[in-house]
């Protein structure tokens, strides 16, 4: 029966039989066993007696993103998230640096799971960390470190998290309402301006007059990159956006994120609004009033900047007023 295999599979054959005697004979000088288990985990290993350690793995990936954080590919707060992922997997998984990666196994990724899961995690926050280690796993198969992927069969669920977005009756609450400082008038109109533009606030922030341009018939508009992705995002302003514009000379005031949202959150408490007051609700305000008038889910992608609808479909809440106008 031997002799009729082709030559190519009797040389692949032979290989893996040099190997194991290779790797017998290794365990024999050390004192090691050489049973069933061994031998699966050597050729986990990639047929190699001692294999890439956890650690090794990982920083070998922490090394990768690194570089890709100094050339401008990742935020400082994506990379951070790697880091926590993997010190989380490390001190409340049954893992331990030295181990070897070949040795990890789906069981390890459940336990994780559920110790996260009794210690009252967020969903979100779960399906993220264990999105950053099955990154990990990925690498290594790439850069052929290791053969080992734990997540073979394991599907990462996310909980669908609600988009949240302000009624009719509350961005007109907001606009009629007078704020008791020019800093806070200030913030409702770039707060405003959001929800007339459905444009994110990194992208409002990086705003230059000379981004504000008019078609033949006068009507103005926005066509630029977006900051998080490069994609392409086209607005045309309404009515209430150019007067915001025009009041700031097209030069829109900047302050940081982290005074933004705390000026929101007291505009909130202002204007009585029981919602999370956030850099991302006008957004979300504005792609859920587009969706619900009727406009053509491709058109409401090229607005927010998204590569496919699939994205947007995430706004596409009905309301009860579209219901009921449908009707």
């Amino acid at each position: 029966m031997a002799s009729q295999l082709p030559n190519d599979l009797k040389d692949y054959l032979k290989s893996i039989e040099a190997r194991l005697h290779q790797f017998q004979t290794e365990c024999i000088q050390t004192g090691k066993p050489f049973t069933m288990d061994a031998i699966k985990l050597f050729i986990k290993s990639g047929y190699t007696s001692q294999g890439i350690t956890f650690l090794s793995l990982v920083n070998e990936f922490l090394k990768s993103l690194r570089l890709k954080l100094k050339a401008g590919g990742m935020t400082p707060k994506r990379y951070r998230k790697y880091e926590v992922a993997i010190a989380h997997f490390l001190e409340h998984g049954d893992i331990k640096p030295d181990m070897l990666v070949a040795e990890i196994k789906n069981q390890h990724i459940l336990d994780f799971k559920h110790y996260m899961m009794s210690d009252n995690y967020e969903p979100g926050t779960i399906a993220g960390f264990l999105q950053c280690l099955k990154s990990v796993f990925l690498f290594g198969l790439r850069n052929e470190l290791t053969r080992n992927n734990p997540f073979i069969g394991y599907k990462i669920g996310r909980k669908y998290r609600e988009v949240r977005f302000l009624t009719e009756e509350e961005v007109q609450r907001i606009k009629t309402k007078e704020m008791p400082s020019p800093g806070l008038e200030c913030v409702k109109d770039l707060f405003l301006f959001q929800c007339f533009t459905s444009i994110s606030y990194c992208d409002m922030a990086l705003l230059e007059p000379k981004d504000f341009q008019s078609n033949e018939e006068g009507v103005l508009y926005l066509r630029k990159n977006r900051k998080k992705t490069g994609v392409e995002f086209f607005i045309v302003l309404l009515p209430e956006a150019v007067a915001i514009a025009r009041k700031y000379n097209f030069r829109l005031p900047l302050i940081s994120n982290q005074r933004y949202n705390n000026y929101l959150k007291e505009i909130g408490a202002i204007c009585e609004i029981d919602k999370p007051m956030h850099s991302h609700i006008g957004r979300h305000t504005a792609a859920t009033y587009l969706l619900n008038r009727s406009v053509p889910m491709e058109m409401v992608a090229k607005v927010l900047g998204h590569r496919t609808t699939l994205q947007t479909r995430h706004y596409a809440k009905l309301l009860d007023k579209s219901v009921f106008d449908e009707f």
